[in-house]
């Protein structure tokens, strides 16, 4: 019984390995649809056929060489409408609702253009009149605009752009910084320099005043020298002289007064305490 069982659970897993190999290819050989394709080449398709009648439209209506400009840029609106259409899928943000909203703008002005070529409501005598001045006044300017705020605000939305802004705050930043720091650096440089002037101005004025000191000590010497020499000169006419002509006042030579004595007493000065010549009572 043991081997029966053992080969019903082998037979179970053979049928178990078949129906996970038969799964596995399955899935292998399922596959999602691409955005490519069909629907791609009818996209196409669609718009050059739109392109088509839009031109048609503006030429028959519009004479001359306006008719041909407001062909072209009824063209240029398929092609940005194209444009936008494609990238709506693969993009985000701002940018992805710009394309979105000029896309779908722009793709029912087409649509109606086309529609008018096709069922020719141009020459329609109840329509005539007004899809002409519309042709003729209102298609080109309007088409222009819309063409021209694509171009601007399409490339503006996109996230490079923030990116772009993003780098340029950080680098404005850094310059800013290396600018405050240069500046800075230059400042301090300048209040050293400032302090070394004042530093070297306080030496300076220490020196001269070292040197006025010096000088002050020389001329007091001189001095002291000339007045010993004026002493030192024993005529006081020649004395006089010599002072007068340093501008110095002579000074008074001091004599010694002659000693009078009367009875061992001196008369002319204040008492003596011996009389002269006498050296006992």
């Amino acid at each position: 019984m043991k081997i029966f069982g053992f080969g019903r659970a082998m037979q179970r897993q053979r049928e178990n390995q078949k129906q996970a190999d038969h799964n596995e290819q399955a899935a292998a050989d399922f596959k999602l649809p691409t955005d490519g394709g069909y629907m791609l080449g009818l996209k196409y398709a669609l718009f050059v056929l739109f392109g088509y009648y839009n031109a048609r439209l503006f030429v028959h209506t519009v004479p001359g060489w306006e008719g041909w400009m407001t062909a072209f840029f009824a063209l240029a609106g398929e092609a940005t409408a194209l444009y936008c259409l494609n990238t709506y899928v693969r993009t985000a943000g701002a940018h992805k609702s710009a394309v979105g909203l000029f896309g779908a703008a722009l793709t029912l002005f087409s649509v109606a253009h086309a529609t008018i070529s096709f069922f020719q409501i141009d020459q329609q005598a109840a329509a005539s009149g007004a899809i002409e001045f519309y042709c003729r006044r209102v298609a080109f300017p309007l088409l222009f605009g819309l063409l021209l705020m694509a171009a601007i605000s399409i490339p503006l939305a996109h996230w490079r752009k923030k990116i772009a802004a993003e780098q340029a705050k950080a680098q404005t930043e850094i310059e800013t910084g290396r600018a405050r720091l240069l500046a800075e650096s230059a400042n301090l440089r300048n209040e050293s320099a400032l302090e070394r002037a004042r530093l070297s101005f306080l030496e300076e004025q220490l020196l001269i005043e070292g040197e006025y000191v010096e000088k002050i000590e020389q001329f007091a010497k001189l001095k002291e020298r000339e007045g010993e020499a004026i002493n030192a000169i024993s005529d006081a006419a020649l004395r006089d002289q010599v002072a007068a002509m340093l501008g110095r006042s002579a000074p008074k030579q001091l004599t010694q007064p002659r000693a009078v004595w009367r009875g061992g007493q001196r008369v002319d000065g204040p008492p003596a305490s011996e009389p002269r010549g006498n050296g006992s009572h």
